[in-house]
């Protein structure tokens, strides 16, 4: 990558394009189409889905492969898949470049129970050769870039340096670092003093995760000798973070009528991909952290949860949220 350390410079990896050094994180059930295209409205450089399985793919899930379809809109996007098996990821990863992925990304992070067992997610860090074989099969399967990204760990010790080495050699084109042990999940403080250690080390590019929320998170990073930073957690119920990042300015609570009309735009793009009903419920995880600033009382979050779909739950908001905000 190239370019100097402010957020918003346009940047080459491995040959696509980025707008912006600002990434979407991929956030299992969350990063949907309509997530990434919101995203993309509030300015983010690159998108990313959520974490896909390799055997759904080889084994022609239609509920997998619904989620490698890609919409113009969204573009430049990161697919990223999860397995523990060079043959499969390598099928995979075809699979989605063909589906347009500009680059596909390798879940090295994941520390939930049901990912780890298979030998995939955080697991893969414990097992460098076998980590370093996936992204050289995958690598040797497409055309377009891999990347991956990895903790501190998996447990108890630091492994990301020797771990990215063996990536890098492999021919993963940059790394992204999560630096928190995978049995700390989000516990605790991200340790961007490794973050920094391994963009000093490698000739990869390196992109910072975790904890970033603010203008001075993100020039810290970049300071740093980091390619690019990602943002996912701080930006859920708040995609305006996004662009208050690119233009450099804190983020601030936005008015009542500002957050419900967001709302709408989400809630139609989310029936747009996945069918009104379906929507409706999948909205039900997202009403909690755009109304965290208002701080809603008891009885408007249990009146949200019960709503039948989001048009009642829309009456509801404008006829409650205004009072709380004010």
């Amino acid at each position: 990558m190239t370019g100097n350390s402010h957020i918003g410079t346009a940047t080459i990896l491995g040959g696509v394009k980025l707008e912006n050094r600002l990434l979407q994180a991929p956030l299992a059930g969350i990063s949907v189409r309509a997530f990434r295209l919101q995203a993309r409205r509030y300015g983010v450089g690159l998108t990313a889905t959520e974490m896909i399985s390799s055997h759904g793919i080889h084994y022609r899930n239609r509920r997998t492969l619904r989620m490698l379809e890609i919409e113009p809109p969204e573009r430049p996007v990161t697919v990223q898949l999860f397995g523990s098996r060079p043959d499969i990821m390598a099928e995979a990863a075809r699979l989605a470049e063909a589906a347009g992925a500009d680059i596909i990304d390798i879940n090295m992070g994941c520390p939930v129970r049901k990912v780890v067992k298979t030998g995939a997610g955080v697991a893969l860090m414990e097992d460098e050769r076998l980590a370093a074989s996936i992204v050289e099969s995958m690598v040797a399967a497409v055309s377009v870039p891999v990347t991956a990204k990895i903790r501190s760990g998996a447990r108890g010790t630091v492994t990301a340096p020797s771990l990215a080495r063996r990536l890098e050699a492999a021919g993963a084109a940059a790394v992204c670092i999560h630096p928190r042990l995978g049995e700390q999940g989000r516990k605790g403080a991200a340790d961007h003093g490794l973050t920094a250690h391994l963009a000093a080390e490698l000739e990869l590019p390196v992109f910072a995760s975790g904890d970033v929320s603010s203008p001075s998170d993100v020039d810290r990073l970049l300071e740093a000798g980091c390619a690019a930073v990602m943002v996912g957690q701080a930006a859920l119920g708040n995609p305006w973070l996004f662009r208050d990042l690119l233009q450099g300015r804190e983020s601030h609570v936005r008015p009542a009528v500002e957050v419900i009309a967001e709302m709408s735009r989400f809630h139609e793009d989310l029936a747009a991909e996945m069918g009104g009903e379906r929507a409706g419920r999948f909205m039900r995880k997202f009403y909690g952290w755009y109304l965290r600033p208002f701080r809603p009382d008891a009885e408007l979050r249990d009146s949200l949860r019960r709503a039948a779909g989001f048009s009642e739950a829309r009456r509801l908001l404008e006829s409650q949220l205004p009072a709380c905000s004010s």
